[in-house]
């Protein structure tokens, strides 16, 4: 099975009972909720960040990622962010990505990992 393929396998595990894109996102928001323990280091534009919190946002069809450095907090788009490629987070992330249509970031399934609901 090639990478395309697991990321696919991944977003229709996640994804096996959802309707509509609300319900993915709450379905992703879930996954990320159980799997990975926050907080938890990614970056954007080059800058590394600790994510403290993961929610969905007000109109139901993306979420968002409270996003830490130094005293400054903001949100940030999740699938704006870029996790390590061989954790969790990262393997999560990339199947999000996907599921927007977006380009997953580079990730693999980490090593010894299975997520409680598979």
């Amino acid at each position: 099975m090639t990478g395309h393929e697991e990321v696919d396998r991944l977003v229709a595990a996640i994804t096996e009972d959802c309707y509509n894109l609300a319900e993915q996102v709450t379905a992703f928001y879930e996954t990320f909720s159980e799997e990975i323990t926050l907080p938890t280091t990614a970056s954007v534009v080059g800058t590394t960040v600790q994510v403290v919190g993961i929610d969905i946002a007000a109109h139901g069809e993306e979420l968002i990622a409270l996003c830490q450095r130094g005293d400054v907090v903001q949100d940030l788009r999740l699938s704006d962010l870029i996790f390590a490629p061989d954790t969790a987070a990262g393997w999560i992330h990339a199947a999000y990505r996907r599921s927007l249509g977006l380009t997953p970031h580079p990730a693999a399934i980490p090593e010894g990992w299975k997520p409680s609901w598979l």
